[in-house]
């Protein structure tokens, strides 16, 4: 019974025996399965990438279900725009009709509607039915002050053209000292018609504004010099150079070269059915959009013209950028990797062997997840980088103890049967911890999460089953072991005493930045500021060939909001919502909200309409009055439209309003007035801003009835909201379920102790530099990308502790030189390459992205640091402290 082999010997005296009588046929199998697994991944289902952040949310989160009931009944509400620019106007304006006729002959079942031309002439007609009373009233009061300014500038003649008899016992007062009068005219009163912001107010469209221009307050940017412009020696107002009537189809010109050339750009706008997000909708879309292209391009025009894609759907780079980052990113750790393990192996077969055996493990765990989920999500498409990193170690493990065990037998299979058999254990502890602390994320409401957590789990797994079964065929096949480096990591006069008062004294040190880390730990925080979680634009050629898109207001005021769709079930329910938000914005004053459309701005109620009209039909007997004739500068022109204005004399309905109006609010099947859009007035970038804004506006109720409402913001708000509650949490988690790995690896309380002070001075470091990097540099802030790095690294961070402690309790003969030397060695050479394995996320455009390679790279580091120092000391000083003892006294 004293004899009776235990599983991992029983085990590798069958398989090692095996692959090296074997050798080459066992080479095969391993490449013929490698075949296989490629299948998946490349073929069918093929993976593919979906960066959709919606599908990463539970199913019953509120904004992913209003995100899927309107794209059932409205489509999508994401822009998508074929731009055209060139010199002659007229045919910009040609172009935009044939491109509409186009998409409606060719794109039958991806689009809702298009839209061209937005004529305004409506609005003029009926601007004066659109004002609330109290609006209406100050027109009124306008044109009663005016009257009396003419009449007082005049004299006595204007008055008896008015018939006012009461201004007859004012004419003597006013005949006697006329030479004072005539001297001295009262100063003219500057007076405000229509509040520019008003149109917005109320809800209406950009291309209704300018119904009220004429009222604005007017500015030299109505007429720009074209040379001074070019110059930047003006500023330029794109609209001045398009015609009037034209002014509304038409974005506008860029600023004018040096040459002074005009463009005009336009647009066609196209509401299709399915979002940005949807990849392969978008691969189809701009499939079809090349074709497009293409077909237009070919034609000749007698003046230069280009097209381009604009608008939300041209997201699909962004999609491929993400995908290139991927494979950027793995190129470099890759590489990385390759020259940290020459420098730790001293060789260039050893860096060939580990990175083979890696690069093998990641075709079983991208094989997996092709099957399993069928797509990578934005945090899961790293993984080959990931994997690289972290699953390189056991390859590192079993090759640096083959290393050291090649003094001591004879062939190379008594050294890779021995060495397989002495690391099974610590592998078997080391893969259980990470991938505990991975599958804690199953516990995450995001998917994200979640998935992260399998893919990594897995790749954890097929890391260390590659490096025991796979690298010894390698080893075999390539003619046997790198010799192991002959340097020591020590000063060689360093006895083992010396050695330990070193590490002591670094123990002591750490203790003591603990001591100021528990300072800054409480200045961790989690990044708010959407800005840096984008990508970095530096396409500067792209930029320039693009075509400006952006809308101007009659105002001045560019319109870059995102809105929030509120969907209901009945008309009355968003007449009911356009009245509690007619509220907070005119009686509560929210500044959070900018402005918002439904049926309701388009078409005011019939008593409302009716209402108006009294006091339009006041206002039309005032301003017909001949002594508006004598109207000077702005107020003869706004006398002028007023006369125009007030000439309504009957409501409207919404059959009367211009189709491509209710086209923004029409549903699939054609009916409208169920759909509406609130505008916020908040920074975008903020986190805390834009949450604030969904509580406020993302939960309506009329009717007893629960109204859905959807904004590609609120959904970034669920994201940060869900990963924000499961990160903590989750944290404190993974802690609790490494302190029970190691409590059954260890067993030993002593052991045990030692395990949890290393983890816990790493925890605390980590925390303590990350909390200071914030206070002093904003840097190193817990994001939505870059909190899956919390798990892991603490998965990682105990790794070291365990491979040192098992190989220092597993031989009573190992010296602390000889410890370092070779476990330290191998824990070095698997942390930092698994650090380099994040160092290709450093080099990503995406700020987002970028987190994850600096939070990985500052908290493996610290883990290894303190692993390395705390394990030494407590290993030399506390778990053989008689030995070290002995030694030092000889």
């Amino acid at each position: 019974m004293a004899n009776k082999k235990t599983l991992p010997e029983r085990f590798s005296n069958w398989y090692i025996p095996l692959i090296c009588r074997h050798q080459y046929k066992a080479l095969a199998f391993y490449l013929i399965l490698a075949l296989l697994f490629a299948v998946p991944i490349l073929f069918k289902p093929g993976l593919k990438l979906d960066a959709d952040l919606s599908h990463l949310l539970p199913e019953g989160t509120p904004s992913v279900k209003a995100l899927e009931e309107s794209y059932q009944r409205f489509g999508s509400t994401d822009k998508f725009m074929i731009a055209i620019q060139s010199e002659d106007v007229n045919l910009v304006v040609a172009l935009q009709d044939s491109i509409a006729d186009y998409i409606h002959k060719n794109w039958e079942g991806d689009y809702v509607s298009t839209q061209v031309d937005n004529d305004n002439q409506f609005f003029k007609d009926n601007a004066l039915l659109y004002l609330p009373i109290k609006h209406l009233e100050h027109i009124r009061d306008n044109l009663e002050d005016l009257q009396l300014e003419i009449g007082r500038k005049n004299g006595p003649l204007v008055v008896d053209l008015l018939g006012d008899p009461s201004a007859d016992s004012t004419s003597s007062s006013t005949n006697s000292g006329t030479d004072s009068a005539t001297t001295a005219e009262p100063a003219k009163k500057e007076r405000v018609w229509i509040d520019e912001n008003l149109p917005q107010e109320l809800g209406l469209p950009d291309e209704a504004v300018s119904a009220f221009a004429a009222f604005f307050k007017k500015d030299k940017a109505d007429s720009v010099d074209i040379a001074k412009a070019a110059n930047e020696e003006e500023e330029w107002n794109p609209k001045s150079t398009i015609p009037t009537e034209l002014k509304n189809r038409l974005i506008g010109s860029p600023r004018p070269d040096s040459t002074g050339k005009i463009l005009y750009n336009g647009v066609v706008n196209a509401k299709l059915i399915k979002p940005s997000t949807d990849y392969e909708f978008v691969t189809h879309i701009l499939a079809r959009t090349d074709s497009l292209l293409a077909y237009f391009s070919s034609k000749t025009y007698p003046v230069p013209t280009r097209f381009t894609v604009e608008g939300t759907y041209e997201g699909l780079k962004e999609v491929d950028e993400v995908a290139n980052d991927s494979v950027f990113s793995f190129g470099i750790s890759l590489v990385l990797i390759i020259f940290l393990t020459i420098f730790f192996f001293r060789s260039v077969k050893g860096p060939i062997l580990v990175t083979a055996s890696v690069l093998y493990a990641c075709l079983p765990t991208l094989a997996f997840t092709a099957l399993f989920y069928g797509k990578l999500n934005p945090f899961t498409v790293f993984v080959a980088s990931i994997i690289l990193g972290i699953g390189i170690d056991y390859s590192i493990h079993i090759l640096g103890t083959s290393q050291k065990l090649l003094h001591k037998y004879a062939t190379l299979e008594e050294v890779l049967e021995h060495a397989q058999r002495k690391m099974l254990k610590p592998f078997v502890l080391a893969s259980f911890t990470t991938i505990a602390a991975f599958l804690t994320l199953l516990a995450a409401h995001f998917r994200g999460f979640y998935e992260f957590g399998v893919v990594a789990s897995v790749g954890v797994f097929f890391s260390m089953l590659t490096s025991v079964l796979v690298l010894p065929v390698f080893i075999k096949c390539m003619g046997g072991i790198p010799k192991a480096p002959d340097n020591s990591l020590l000063p060689k006069s360093w006895d083992e005493a010396k050695i330990l008062r070193f590490f002591k004294y670094a123990a002591l040190a750490g203790f003591a930045l603990g001591a100021v880390s528990l300072w800054f730990a409480q200045d961790v925080d989690f990044e708010h500021n959407l800005r840096n979680l984008r990508r970095v634009s530096t396409n500067v050629t792209a930029s320039k060939n693009k075509i400006s898109t952006k809308v101007t207001r009659a105002t001045g005021k560019a319109v870059t909001s995102t809105p929030a769709a509120v969907m209901g079930s009945k008309p009355e329910q968003l007449d009911k919502l356009y009245d509690t938000l007619m509220v907070r914005l005119h009686v509560e004053h929210d500044s959070t909200l900018g402005s918002f459309l439904t049926l309701k701005s388009f078409v005011p109620p019939k008593d409302s309409q009716e209402a108006r009209l009294e006091i339009i039909e006041e206002i039309r007997d005032l301003v017909e009055a001949r002594v508006f004739d004598r109207a000077e500068g702005e107020d003869s022109v706004n006398i002028a439209n007023l006369r125009k204005l007030s000439s309504v004399e009957k409501t409207f309905t919404a059959e009367d309003v211009p189709s491509w109006t209710l086209d923004l609010l029409r549903e699939k099947d054609g009916s409208y007035g169920k759909i509406g859009f609130i505008y916020g007035d908040f920074p975008s970038w903020d986190a805390h801003a834009l949450h604030r804004f969904q509580e406020r506006y993302g939960h309506w109720n009329f009717d007893g009835e629960e109204l859905r409402t959807f904004s590609s913001q609120f959904i970034l708000s669920d994201v940060i909201d869900s990963v924000k509650k499961d990160s903590f949490r989750l944290a404190l988690v993974i802690i609790l379920v490494i302190f029970g790995t190691l409590v059954i690896s260890f067993r030993k309380p002593k052991l045990f102790l030692a395990g949890c002070i290393s983890f816990g001075m790493g925890t605390l470091l980590t925390l303590g530099l990350l909390g200071f990097l914030t206070d002093m540099f904003e840097f190193g802030k817990i994001s939505i990308y870059n909190v899956i790095v919390i798990p892991m690294s603490l998965g990682i961070g105990i790794d070291a502790t365990i491979h040192m402690i098992t190989s220092w309790i597993g031989d009573k003969d190992l010296t602390l030189r000889q410890l370092m030397d070779t476990t330290g060695r191998n824990v070095m050479a698997s942390s930092t390459t698994t650090i380099a394995g994040f160092v290709g996320f450093l080099f990503t455009t995406h700020r987002g992205l970028k987190g994850i390679g600096d939070l990985a790279c500052i908290s493996i580091a610290m883990f290894l640091v303190t692993s390395i120092i705390f394990t030494m000391y407590l290993c030399g000083s506390w778990l053989k402290k008689k030995q070290i003892g002995e030694s030092a006294k000889n």
